[in-house]
């Protein structure tokens, strides 16, 4: 009978060692932290990634197109520069009339083109006995100025006066020397003297000057039509 018990005993024993060992194995195998899927950081990365590469061509395009600006300032100032340099104009016009004359008008062409015009109206142009229409670049060559003016007499004087209107129109033709500066003054006085009718007195001279503006022009600048 002991040999018999004893079995049974060693038989218990092996089941329950073969139970032990199967239990864990039958348990479904869960995520260890050293497999599991990070989720959402590779996509976080690639964003960034992205992020700075399109902060890289930005700041490019921001240079290149500062880099054009200046290359664009750069190339208007020595075209301006060139431009002075060729030739240059300042217009000015001088009020000589008598206080029988009142100005009332002042209009000017260069080349056709109108550069300056003011009426009484905007200002009292008969107590500015000198004033600047015109200053800047010009091609060199042959130009013409034109010039209008408009006189009321001056009926405070006599009242008479008041009835006449003068409009007095005249050209000049100049030469605009390479490397100079030409200053042409447009002045309006009255012509004649006591005995002249006074509807002809109202007239327009003009007067001329050069001066070298480049370093590289020659000393004695050429005198064109109009030139004194």
């Amino acid at each position: 009978m002991k040999p018999h018990g004893l079995l049974s005993v060693l038989v218990v024993l092996g089941s329950a060692g073969v139970m032990a060992q199967e239990g864990p194995a039958s348990t479904p195998p869960g995520p260890s932290p050293e497999t599991a899927p990070v989720g959402a950081e590779p996509a976080r990365g690639d964003y960034e990634v992205r992020l700075k590469s399109l902060r890289e061509q930005v700041d490019d395009l921001k240079s290149r197109v500062f880099d054009s600006k200046t290359r664009l300032m750069i190339l208007g100032e020595q075209i301006l520069n060139n431009l002075i340099t060729e030739s240059r104009v300042v217009i000015i016009h001088r009020n000589d009339a008598s206080s029988m004359l009142t100005l009332e008008e002042v209009l000017y062409f260069l080349d056709n083109q109108r550069i300056f015009y003011q009426s009484g109206r905007e200002g009292n142009l008969d107590t500015q006995r000198e004033f600047s229409i015109y200053e800047g670049s010009i091609s060199p060559g042959n130009h013409v100025l034109s010039v209008e003016l408009v006189y009321r007499g001056n009926g405070k004087i006599f009242t008479y006066l008041s009835g006449y209107v003068f409009r007095v129109k005249s050209a000049f033709n100049f030469f605009a020397a390479r490397g100079y500066e030409t200053r042409v003054r447009a002045v309006g006085f009255e012509k004649g003297g006591l005995t002249t009718p006074f509807e002809e007195r109202p007239s327009v001279r003009f007067e001329l000057q050069r001066s070298k503006v480049a370093a590289d022009a020659g000393t004695d600048a050429p005198q064109g039509p109009g030139g004194r």
